[in-house]
């Protein structure tokens, strides 16, 4: 994981009258061929059914009409890993797998706040495609991370008040889950500094150090616009004023891409989301960290 940590791939499809969109790779395990689902009373709108594939059972999910667009004529299933677990995304067809450093995906206009279910653009030569946010859609739809509260007893008063006394910074791009992030730490009277991508993250990181106020623990997405967590991380273990930063990265992927990320950026962890109990108590080895 050299320099090529800079390339993202992005599988790109459409969605009705050949609008595109995307999603990273690294969450797709395959594509197949729709076919007949099982119904699932009582289901979301968008959820248009179950089906089995190799040994797992897919939720399978109306991509158009979940963020908002007529439903198609859909003619294939991508099936991806969100969490740990499989979902099926109908969508109309499969454009492309399409290969751009990160500073070629930008972070969608904040005035957009709410209304989109997009997480970055990408700039093609003669387009521009929307990267969507899975964990939003997928918590709409099918309650991806449904109760995952977590109380004040799994912490101790000592560490609590540890905890209390870091500067922590948290970064994610999908609005969704810098808000699950937030939640978590002011459910616990926890403060915190946030951004939206990497390079919003760098320059908060930068500008603590040089009021004399660094920060601490920097909670970080890895798949992220402009600069994503394995490119923060490894610019922060290199510049002195940030190296001693403990960085936690936090991410959707599968559990051996997030060991992999995270052994070779030189964060001091990985997590997988979405577990509450597991990001406190990582906050906490990060504040009694040497």
């Amino acid at each position: 994981m050299t320099k090529e940590n800079n390339r993202q791939e992005f599988l790109v499809f459409t969605l009705g009258p050949k609008r595109a969109f995307a999603i990273t790779t690294l969450k797709v395990r395959e594509i197949v061929t729709t076919r007949q689902f099982n119904q699932i009373p009582g289901s979301h709108p968008c959820v248009v059914g179950t089906m089995p594939l190799r040994g797992h059972t897919l939720t399978v999910i109306d991509l158009a009409s979940a963020i908002g667009m007529r439903p198609d004529d859909c003619k294939q299933v991508v099936v991806c890993e969100v969490q740990g677990k499989f979902f099926g995304l109908l969508v109309t067809g499969i454009d492309t797998i399409h290969y751009c450093n990160s500073d070629d995906v930008a972070a969608m206009p904040t005035k957009l706040g709410d209304s989109s279910y997009s997480s970055g653009v990408i700039r093609r030569e003669h387009d521009l495609v929307q990267v969507l946010d899975l964990e939003r859609i997928l918590n709409e739809t099918v309650g991806l991370n449904a109760n995952k509260q977590v109380d004040d007893f799994i912490l101790t008063p000592e560490t609590l008040a540890e905890i209390r006394g870091q500067r922590i910074l948290i970064c994610d791009d999908s609005r969704f889950a810098r808000r699950q992030l937030a939640m978590v730490l002011e459910q616990h009277g926890i403060d915190y500094h946030s951004a939206p991508n990497g390079r919003a993250a760098l320059e908060t990181l930068q500008h603590q150090a040089n009021v004399g106020q660094p920060i601490q623990i920097l909670v970080s997405d890895i798949e992220m616009p402009e600069l994503d967590g394995y490119q923060l991380a490894t610019t922060v273990r290199g510049e002195e004023c940030l190296k001693e930063t403990y960085i936690i990265l936090h991410t959707s992927l599968n559990s051996d891409v997030c060991r992999r990320y995270t052994e070779n950026s030189g964060a001091n962890e990985g997590l997988c989301k979405f577990d509450p109990e597991a990001l406190l108590s990582a906050i906490a080895r990060g504040a009694n960290h040497d």
